[in-house]
C-alpha cells in the first residue's frame, strides 16, 4: 500500500524531471482533489494509506498535466481572491497577477463606494464577481467577446448567488456597453502574436483570443483607452493588467486632454504590471 506522501512525492519527482513550476505545489494540489481534501490535510496527515480509486484518480491527473494541460482546466476550478470558480479551455485562468489588480484598484479609488463598475474581457468572471463581494451596492457589468466564456462567468455567479448582482454582457469592448461608470477594470489579450508559440504548453492550452493582443499585444488595450473616456464619469479610473514591458508604451496611449495622472504600478515580481488613469473632470466656468 502507497502512502498519501509517497504518492505526493513521487509525482513532484515526475514534475521536476518535466520541469513543471512549482512542483510540489501541483502535487498537492492534485492531491488535494483527487481525496476531496484541503493542501493542509494533505501535509498533516502524509502517512495515510491511499486507496486504489484515490491512487487512480491521482495518477489520471498527473499523466494530463504531464501531457501539458493546465491543471486547472484538468480540475475545472481555480482560486482567485480566497474562493474557487469554474473554469475550462474556454477562459483564461485567474492568476495571482490578477488579483494584485484588483487589490490595486480599489486602493485607488477616487470612490469608496462606486455605485456602477465595468469590467471588459470578463472571461471567468473572477473580477466582476470579487468585486460584487466587495461593493454589494454597486451595479456591476460584466463585457466579454465570447459567448462560451459568458456561459462560465454567469455559472461562477449563480453558483455563488450572485447571478442578479453581475450582468454579463457579449461585447467587443465598449461596443453593446451604454451609460457611464466609476471605474473600469480589464486584463485584456497583451501577449504579442509572434510570442504566442513560444509560451509553455500550459499557455499555448489556453484559449488564443484571451491571449493573443496583435502583432505588439497592445491592439485590444489601445482600443480601451482610446473609448474609455466616453464611458467614465469625471474623475472615472481605468484599471488596466499589462504584459511585461508594456508600460512605457501604454502610457503614451493616454491623451493628455482627456485623461489626468496615468501612472503605472510594479506586481510582486516588480515587473511594471498595472495601468491606472482618471478621466479629467469637466471644466469649470
Amino acid at each position: 500500500m502507497i502512502t498519501i506522501k509517497q504518492l505526493v512525492d513521487g509525482a513532484k519527482a515526475r514534475f521536476d524531471a518535466k520541469g513543471v513550476d512549482e512542483a510540489l505545489a501541483h502535487a498537492e494540489l492534485i492531491a488535494a482533489f483527487a481525496f476531496n481534501k484541503s493542501r493542509t490535510y494533505i501535509r498533516a496527515f502524509g502517512q495515510n494509506v491511499v486507496y486504489e480509486k484515490e491512487e487512480k484518480l491521482f495518477n489520471k491527473i498527473v499523466e494530463e498535466k504531464l501531457s501539458g494541460k493546465p491543471l486547472a482546466h484538468i480540475i475545472g476550478e481555480a482560486e482567485f481572491m480566497g474562493r474557487l470558480f469554474s473554469v475550462g479551455p474556454t477562459v483564461l485562468i485567474p492568476r495571482p497577477e490578477t488579483e494584485e489588480l484588483v487589490e490595486e484598484t480599489i486602493k485607488n479609488l477616487p470612490l469608496k463606494r462606486p455605485s456602477r463598475i465595468l469590467d471588459l474581457c470578463s472571461g471567468s468572471g473572477c473580477i466582476a464577481i470579487s468585486l460584487a463581494f466587495t461593493f454589494p451596492s454597486a451595479e456591476i457589468i460584466g463585457a466579454d467577446i465570447s459567448p462560451e466564456a459568458l456561459q462560465v462567468a454567469s455559472k461562477n455567479a449563480e453558483n455563488m448567488n450572485l447571478g442578479k448582482k453581475v450582468n454579463f454582457i457579449q461585447s467587443d469592448v465598449f461596443e453593446n456597453i451604454s451609460g457611464e461608470f466609476d471605474f473600469i477594470i480589464s486584463n485584456p489579450p497583451y501577449i504579442p502574436t509572434d510570442v504566442i508559440a513560444t509560451l509553455s504548453p500550459e499557455v499555448r492550452n489556453e484559449p488564443r483570443l484571451a491571449l493573443d493582443g496583435g502583432p505588439d499585444g497592445l491592439d485590444v488595450i489601445r482600443k480601451i483607452i482610446s473609448s474609455a473616456p466616453a464611458y467614465l464619469k469625471p474623475g472615472g479610473l481605468l484599471a488596466l493588467e499589462i504584459g511585461c514591458a508594456q508600460s512605457e508604451k501604454v502610457l503614451k496611449f493616454f491623451n493628455a486632454e482627456e485623461w489626468q495622472e496615468p501612472f503605472s504600478r510594479k506586481d510582486f515580481a516588480g515587473i511594471e504590471r498595472f495601468i491606472f488613469a482618471r478621466k479629467k473632470s469637466a471644466p469649470e466656468n
